[in-house]
């Protein structure tokens, strides 16, 4: 019965677990890759490559928790009822664990089609690893290892969620409290100081390492992350701050359109902290930074290691962007949900001031695109003012055959950025959006 129900649930549950599936189907895809390519490697190079699959578990079995838990508050109420009508603890574990598996194992027979068919096209055709590399050996053994990295991923979620179901009370299911951020003004022009220092550090250490000798410049490489995290944070902190103290002054302006809300919106919520909006810029700048040393460990001009090493290499620094890519995307797309959902008594009173259903959507979409958007302003600023001096010294290196690489790259990089970020886009305002129309709903039933 328990089994019957869970697939019932997951069934109705779809479009709650849109964003689970499309994260997991990604990177369970690049699991099974790196599992060919390990293979492949360990064959024809001799050289281990089982990093990559390992690190993608860790990174998944954190985020697969974060998105069990979301799915745990977003179905409080109906787990509530469960516990009210007699259910115990134990069976709404196994049952949601069911449901879960269920889930999991469709995400994972999608994302090894996936792999198989981007193993394909990319490795044996364009990257001319031959059809040695696409056998029917490696194939076997990489959907062996990446079922038994999968199982690992779900018995750990499944063992951090049931911590969390046992915890479970009744009333903390039945009503959820948000709680809000104070307003923090203090330190402004000590962030805008600091912002100063570390974008001016950053730019010195950009200036060594292109224009000295390699063995002065190159020593800033190591070290030049610490003023770019000082940067970004100080910025964000400071942006915080100003905002914050507009909010607090209220100008007649403020109470024109939307800018009340916008404001609230930008200063209230512990999901929309300064803190946070660095960490995702720090890994939106962490995933270009892979992606433009793999795009030039791939173009082979720049020898660093051997032939075969560095286009392993190659894939290791593109999985690494997409692996931040997905993280970036997955957990800013799920905090808006999570935000919309939480703002049911914030779209009724809107509506009953006389905003339309379609001024509504309009408000949630432009929420999303501008929240989605937030983390990547310093990261663009930094990648797009400090790309063109380092492509100064990339030109150097590379054959007057391909002039420009590094800025080629950053456009590439760009252009995968914007799509992913439409895609999200999409996919979030597709599964908030539900929440304006079952307010109309309910309006249209009040007598």
């Amino acid at each position: 019965m328990y089994l019957k129900l869970a697939v019932r649930n997951a069934r109705r549950s779809v479009m709650d677990y849109l964003l689970y599936m499309v994260t997991m189907i990604v990177l369970l895809s690049i699991i099974y890759i790196s599992n060919c390519i390990a293979l492949w490697g360990n064959i024809q190079a001799k050289f281990q490559t089982a990093s990559l699959p390992l690190l993608i578990v860790l990174i998944m079995v954190f985020l697969m928790s974060y998105i069990n838990n979301f799915m745990i508050k977003q179905r409080a109420k109906e787990f509530a009822t469960y516990l009210l009508l007699g259910i115990k603890k134990k069976k709404l574990d196994a049952m949601f664990a069911c449901e879960i598996a269920v889930i999991g194992l469709i995400c994972f027979a999608a994302g090894i089609l996936l792999g198989i068919l981007s193993y394909d096209f990319c490795f044996c055709y364009l990257g001319g690893l031959g059809d040695e590399g696409f056998s029917a050996e490696i194939i076997g053994k990489s959907i062996l290892y990446s079922f038994g990295y999968f199982c690992i991923i779900e018995l750990l979620s499944m063992f951090r969620m049931r911590q969390t179901v046992y915890k479970l009370q009744i009333s903390q299911l039945m009503k959820e409290q948000r709680r809000n951020q104070p307003l923090n003004v203090r330190r402004k022009t000590f962030w805008l100081c600091l912002f100063a220092v570390s974008i001016s550090a950053s730019w010195i250490m950009v200036c060594g390492i292109v224009f000295l000798p390699d063995d002065i410049g190159y020593p800033f490489i190591s070290i030049i992350s610490i003023p770019i995290v000082g940067c970004v944070l100080a910025f964000y902190k400071w942006l915080y701050a100003v905002l914050s103290s507009i909010r607090i002054k209220a100008p007649a302006s403020l109470y024109e359109g939307n800018r009340l809300y916008w404001i609230a919106e930008m200063t209230s919520g512990s999901k929309t902290s300064a803190a946070l909006n660095s960490i995702f810029s720090l890994c939106l700048l962490s995933a270009a930074s892979s992606f433009l040393f793999g795009a030039i460990l791939l173009r082979g001009d720049i020898r660093v290691f051997t032939e075969t090493a560095q286009k392993w290499m190659a894939f290791l620094q593109m999985s690494i962007c997409i692996i931040f890519m997905v993280i970036y995307f997955s957990i800013l797309s799920l905090l808006q949900i999570v935000e919309w959902r939480r703002q049911g008594k914030d779209i009724k009173v809107l509506r009953y001031m006389g905003k339309t259903q379609n001024a509504l959507k309009r408000l949630m979409r432009d929420q999303i695109l501008v929240k989605l958007f937030i983390p990547t302003i310093m990261c663009f600023v930094l990648i797009f003012s400090m790309a063109p001096a380092v492509n100064l010294r990339v030109n150097r290196l590379c054959s007057a055959a391909m002039p420009n690489l590094l800025l080629k790259s950053v456009g590439a990089f760009t252009l995968c950025f914007i799509v992913l970020y439409l895609c999200y886009f999409y996919i979030t305002y597709f599964m908030s959006r539900r929440y304006i129309k079952g307010l109309e709903s309910n309006k249209k039933l009040e007598p």
